[in-house]
């Protein structure tokens, strides 16, 4: 009977730490349990947090034609395509920028952080190009 005659208070500290663990634990077992009935819930998970799922239909792309001559350089946040007297610029997502007419056949690039410059290798012909500006031609 001595056992229950004392009666041991718990700590404010104990308690915070108990109430803590126990939220942390029902935090825990809520995520699992949307992640197991909510498919909207799970796709985002797996793709947000998780990392899980990348399909080449999320992938940014450019189409490139293997039989035409084209030169490719990148620059900045661009990719830019010469072909046939047209530069394309492509931006992150894999979409048209813009696209400009040049005539240079063969290219030399060289880019400074937002400035590219385009010229004719061997020839007489310059463009410098800025955030989709063309600032200086020929």
């Amino acid at each position: 009977m001595n056992i229950l005659k004392y009666k041991g208070k718990m700590s404010l500290k104990n308690k915070i730490i108990i109430a803590a663990i126990i939220l942390v634990a029902i935090s825990a077992l809520s995520v699992i349990i949307t992640y197991i009935v909510n498919e909207e819930a799970r796709d985002w998970i797996n793709i947000n947090i998780l990392k899980k799922e990348v399909t080449e239909e999320d992938i940014a792309t450019i189409e490139i034609d293997g039989d035409k001559t084209q030169y490719i350089y990148a620059y900045d946040k661009y990719i830019v395509i010469l072909c046939n007297g047209k530069l394309e610029m492509y931006n992150s997502y894999g979409s048209k920028a813009y696209e400009l007419e040049v005539t240079i056949s063969n290219p030399i690039f060289e880019s400074n952080g937002q400035y590219l410059a385009i010229a004719e290798n061997k020839g007489q012909n310059i463009y410098v190009i800025s955030e989709r500006k063309n600032i200086m031609g020929k």
